[in-house]
Order: C-alpha cells, then structure tokens, then sequence
C-alpha cells in the first residue's frame, strides 16, 4: 500500500473516531440530563401543593370555614366518608399540612369514626408520597450518600421500623415531608407502612377525639343555660388539657425509651 493509501486511511480512522467521540459525547450529555428529569418532577410534585395553595383557587377552598361548610354539606350522605378520604389522600400527596382536615373529621364524622377515616386516608396518601418519592428520587439521591448519611442510610435499610416509627410519634416532624424523606432513603417499604399505620394513630384519635369535644359544646351551647354551658366547656377544656397532655406524653415516648434502654445495658 502506498503511502498515500496510508494516509488516506489513517484520515479516515482519525475521521470516523472523532464522529463517535462526539456521539459518545452526546449520549452522555443527554444521559446526564435524563437522570435530572425525574427529580424535578418529584420536588414539582413535592411542591405542588405549597404553589397550589399560594397562587390558585386551591387556597381558598382550604380555608376552614370553607371546609366546615363543604362537609356539613355532605355529611348525611353515605358516601361523604369516601369523598373526605379522597380529598385527605389527594392533599396528602400533595404535601399539603393535614392537622386541619384532621380536626374537621372528628367535628364531622367525631372522635371514632373520624379517626378511623384519618387513618385510612393518611395511610393511602402516605404510601403513595412514599412510591413517588421512592420511583423518581431514590435512584438520584443514592448516588450521593456517601459518608455518615450512607451510615444513617444502613440503619434505616436495616431497623428503619423503630426509627421509622420514633419519628410518626413526635408530632413537630411535618408528616408529609416524613413521607417523601422516607421514600428518597433506604427504608424498607413494610417497615415504613407498619410505623405508619402504627405511629400516626395516637395522634390521630387525640386531633379528633380533641374536634369531636369541643364540637359537643358548640352545638349544645345555644340550647343550655349558662351554667351548663360554662360547665360543658369546663369539660371540653378538661378533654383538651388531657388530649395535649397525651400528646406531649406520645411524643416523648422514643426518648424516655432510649433512656430508659440506656440504663438497663449499663446495669447489664
């Protein structure tokens, strides 16, 4: 072969290299900006709720009086439990605060059935926060847990049940960001539905058994005198103080637990 030939073809190698670098290059590229798509859609959905409340007529149907009336409305109705788990599981995805709808299902529904259909729309909603979460975010955030989070990311894989279930006690931690959270870690999806379903219901009953008592007085108040009005908000302010105080008491629960743990292993 001349040298000419070659050359020709070494040309055309060098050619046909720099054309698949380029594509090589391209395919990364467009690689690097697919794994960016589902965690946007996550926090468009995470936050979705906040925008929706702040710059749309959502707003202004979660307003409590609103709500009050909307479902004084449907309550005589068989299926008003069914729209009411509805609306709960649809803003809990949302990540819309749900201590409010909470309060309005033991005023409408009281203390036992309102727990009741908290807790299955919780549950729902929870759930559902915690597969979205855990389909468009968990593949991202896992390429970046490195160092003391990939420690406390094992813990969870491995017990996330107790510690899962420490957190549904204290009632400061927002529910709906718990939810998401837990789908973007390494938790164990049984071990998160169980602390669920076992964490929220203290604080579920307390928020509604709390609705449905001071809801007696303000339905009986027109039609009792005044010293049994005064004595039936006696008793409501008296159901209020002990629903916080077993708030309070459930929520310190993990941390009298620990400690208590803690001395016993030390005795050991």
């Amino acid at each position: 072969m001349s040298q000419l030939d070659r050359g020709e073809g070494t040309g055309e190698g060098t050619g046909g290299g720099a054309v698949e670098d380029a594509a090589e290059g391209v395919v990364e590229t467009t690689g690097r900006k697919r794994q960016f798509v589902k965690p946007v859609i996550l926090l468009a959905i995470a936050f979705s709720g906040f925008l929706a409340y702040s710059f749309t007529p959502l707003g202004n149907y979660l307003q409590p009086v609103v709500m009050e009336g909307f479902f004084d409305s449907i309550e005589g109705f068989w299926w008003a439990p069914l729209v009411f788990i509805g609306v709960y599981v649809f803003l809990t995805v949302l990540g819309v605060p749900m201590v409010i709808l909470t309060f309005f299902a033991g005023f409408t529904f009281g203390a036992l059935e309102g727990t009741l259909y908290v807790m299955i729309g919780a549950n729902i909603g929870a759930n559902l926060a915690f597969d979205l979460a855990r389909y468009l975010g968990r593949d991202f955030i896992s390429r970046y847990i490195k160092g003391p989070i990939d420690r406390i990311n094992r813990r969870l894989r491995n017990k996330g049940f107790l510690h899962m279930l420490q957190l549904r006690l204290i009632p400061v931690i927002p529910f709906n960001v718990l939810n998401f959270a837990a789908g973007l870690s390494g938790i164990r999806k049984l071990h998160f539905a169980l602390a669920t379903v076992i964490g929220i219901t203290p604080g579920s009953f307390i928020y509604a058994y709390t609705a449905a008592s001071l809801m007696q007085v303000y339905l009986a108040g027109a039609e009792l005198d005044e010293v049994a009005r005064a004595a039936l908000r006696t008793s409501a302010l008296t159901n209020l103080a002990i629903a916080l105080a077993l708030l309070v008491t459930i929520s310190l629960a993990p941390t009298i637990y620990r400690k208590l743990r803690g001395k016993t292993i030390q005795a050991s």
